[in-house]
């Protein structure tokens, strides 16, 4: 059975009034609103919520679908419906590494898969690169949290010349950016990138890291970093959350 607060109030003001599904909305983004359940906590079962809010399954439905669209809650397969997290604010005006956009937003950073790989520079990696088709690259893959949800899966490659042939180890990555990394070992300093971002739909692989379902909308970052000779150093995928991050962009204009 439900507790109610330490006040003895309820979870949720019964609808009384407008169409019954928005009265639904507003008695449970008001409970949200209100921190009777505070970001990243989970509601409770569908047959719990209709009793509580003395509405049909039909009409619950279609309040937690409207809410799940204006991003308050997010609904998964399996595990239940869950108020969203504060978002993370990506500011793309600054050019600076995952684990500090995690910090500065009040999480603690973690890294749970880091692999390195050495492979061969193709296609768009060594255009973005500038180097020659087959010229050796290191490969940084990692899944990045933010205290315990996983927020992005990235993808960062450096020209192995850049780095004279050597690379760090998976457990010094675990710990350093690839900015850190090459300013504190090779004194490379990233002065400024050129970024791409999209929406695309969630290939299965990195669905089931991020723990989302196929097809989920992701945002896609594809960043190449150049040091101060304006030459190209990392060029980097990052597949971000898009419920857990917000971009921000700084503009001008249209009179500077």
């Amino acid at each position: 059975m439900l507790e109610k607060t330490k006040e003895t109030s309820p979870l949720f003001v019964k609808p009384k009034r407008r169409t019954l599904t928005d009265a639904t909305v507003i008695a449970i983004a008001d409970a949200i609103r209100q921190e009777k359940f505070p970001p990243g906590s989970q509601l409770p079962a569908e047959f719990d919520l209709m009793q509580m809010l003395g509405v049909s399954r039909t009409t619950l439905r279609e309040a937690l679908r409207t809410l799940e669209e204006q991003g308050s809650i997010v609904r998964k397969r399996g595990r239940g419906t869950f108020v969203t997290e504060k978002s993370i604010v990506k500011d793309l005006s600054i050019n600076f590494g995952i684990k500090e956009m995690i910090s500065q937003a009040g999480f603690i950073p973690k890294t749970i898969e880091c692999e390195v790989l050495e492979e061969e520079a193709k296609g768009k990696v060594a255009d973005a690169l500038e180097i020659n088709e087959g010229a050796p690259v290191y490969l940084v893959k990692r899944l990045r949290l933010a205290t315990d949800f996983p927020i992005v899966w990235s993808i960062e490659t450096v020209p192995a010349a850049v780095v004279n042939y050597k690379f760090p180890s998976q457990s010094e990555l675990t710990e350093l950016s690839i900015y850190d990394y090459l300013e504190k070992h090779h004194g490379i300093r990233i002065y400024h990138g050129k970024a791409i971002l999209r929406p695309i739909a969630a290939p299965k692989d990195v669905a089931n890291k991020l723990q989302i379902r196929r097809n989920d909308v992701l945002l896609l970052i594809n960043q190449t970093d150049y040091d101060e000779n304006q030459q190209p150093v990392i060029y980097s995928i990052e597949y971000h959350l898009a419920d857990k991050v917000t971009f921000l962009i700084h503009r001008k204009g249209p009179h500077r």
